[in-house]
């Protein structure tokens, strides 16, 4: 089926002012590609998993399954092609979207804006942030559930070749996408506002996609992937996971893996770390306060709630 034709809707910028907006239009040598309009850039931890739900649920939206496409990101899937990614979106939907957080990784992915920018100039990105400290908590116990850490908790946040803080440096990754795009195509949310003004918050989000903002759901009720019911496996249960991607395991109900959990149990649940500020240290805490300055002066925002 072909693509609908480019068409003109309202679209609100990050200081809530109602602008127009050509619907994305393919870049060159793409026109008979079904691509996106509406992409949520990031950031990791911050509700991308929540924004994928609540917008697939919209009878005008349809987003890519699976969630996070990674296709802009040249290490990851950026070599499987155009024809690769347009696979991933129906061409009969007003709004065709994905969800990357992966996009605002900045500098352990590079080029992403640009192969955006190239590919669909005209594309509606979606921003979602919190708490700096409050992020960087959560992606530690993202990773410690997978056991990836580097040791105490300072020297994992500050290993080099992790992305805890550079992930909550947000006007820096914000940055590097209004080089490319305009303000009115960039929406910023806070992820407070999804989860306590969620009506509200979503209304905002479907004029900025185009659609109908008044739509409602009763599942927009439901609060989506909570750190707090994280668990990390144990060693044996790690030696499970592993046979449980084998090619013997793959042939065993997922519901039997899960009870034999359940029975042994192979995971303990996670508590959220304490002290994660003070593991940072001062230097890194001021670099985080000056970078959420410079969002606020950008986004118009006061996040007087944050923690710098």
């Amino acid at each position: 089926m072909e693509a609908p034709a480019p068409t003109e809707t309202a679209a609100v910028g990050g200081d809530g002012a109602h602008e127009t907006l050509p619907r994305a239009r393919p870049g060159s040598g793409t026109r008979d590609l079904t691509l996106p309009n509406l992409i949520v850039i990031g950031a990791q931890k911050c509700g991308t998993s929540g924004l994928h739900y609540y917008l697939s649920l919209h009878p005008e939206v349809s987003m890519s399954t699976p969630k996070e496409l990674n296709f802009f990101i040249a290490e990851r899937n950026y070599p499987r092609g155009l024809e690769w990614y347009s696979r991933h979106f129906d061409p009969s939907a007003r709004c065709r979207g994905e969800a990357s957080p992966n996009y605002t990784a900045y500098p352990q992915h590079l080029g992403v804006p640009e192969r955006i920018a190239e590919v669909v100039p005209d594309v509606r990105l979606v921003y979602i942030v919190r708490d700096p400290i409050e992020r960087i908590t959560a992606h530690f116990v993202h990773n410690y559930a997978k056991r990836r850490e580097k040791g105490d908790l300072r020297a994992t946040l500050m290993h080099p070749n992790t992305s805890y803080v550079t992930r909550s440096k947000y006007f820096m990754q914000l940055q590097r996408f209004l080089a490319h795009f305009d303000e009115e195509q960039i929406l910023v949310l806070d992820q407070r506002e999804l989860r306590d003004d969620r009506m509200a918050t979503l209304e905002r989000l479907f004029s900025f996609a185009g659609v109908d903002s008044e739509f409602r759901h009763p599942k927009f009720e439901q609060v989506r992937h909570s750190t707090s019911r994280k668990k990390r496996a144990t060693r044996l249960g790690m030696r499970v996971q592993r046979m449980s991607r084998t090619r013997f395991g793959r042939r065993i109900p997922r519901r039997a893996w899960l009870a034999l959990d359940v029975a042994l149990p192979l995971s303990k649940p996670i508590d959220k770390p304490s002290g994660v500020a003070e593991a940072l240290g001062p230097e890194v805490l001021e670099v985080l306060h000056e970078d959420a300055d410079r969002l606020r002066a950008q986004t118009g925002r006061s996040f007087d709630l944050w923690s710098v």
